[in-house]
């Protein structure tokens, strides 16, 4: 069973399927895609329950920062990403495990290098424990 990579994207960034691009090979199995109606919802403690429920990994994408569709969500988001890598760290898992992307609207690219990214993170850190 390959590892869950939950990413939380903007309703406005993601415009491709998690299934479409699993089955063309782009992302790993693991992934999962929440879709939101604004990254800037998006609450600390849902971040953490996200590891709590079994993720390994977590990212957020949001609009970019000047195009964002509700002004200032990204940068909330972003804040609350900084946040929550602080108490991972403090409980002891690897902060890098959660990350936030700015990505333009509609582009599907961007998460799939996003998922990528997150699924080289789990890498690193499994054979740095081997």
């Amino acid at each position: 069973m390959s590892d869950i990579i939950l990413g939380f994207c903007c309703n406005y960034t993601s415009s491709v399927d998690e299934d479409t691009l699993k089955k063309a090979g782009l992302v790993p199995d693991g992934l999962r895609i929440k879709r939101l109606p604004c990254t800037g919802k998006l609450e600390i403690n849902t971040l953490l329950d996200a590891f709590e429920q079994g993720a390994e990994a977590v990212f957020v994408a949001g609009c970019q920062v000047d195009k964002c569709h509700n002004l200032s969500g990204s940068q909330r988001a972003a804040k609350r990403v900084g946040y929550a890598k602080k108490i991972l760290e403090e409980l002891g898992i690897d902060p890098a495990r959660l990350e936030m992307f700015f990505v333009s609207r509609g582009e599907t690219e961007p998460i799939v290098e996003a998922a990528r990214h997150m699924s080289g993170v789990l890498s690193d850190a499994e054979s740095i424990h081997r």
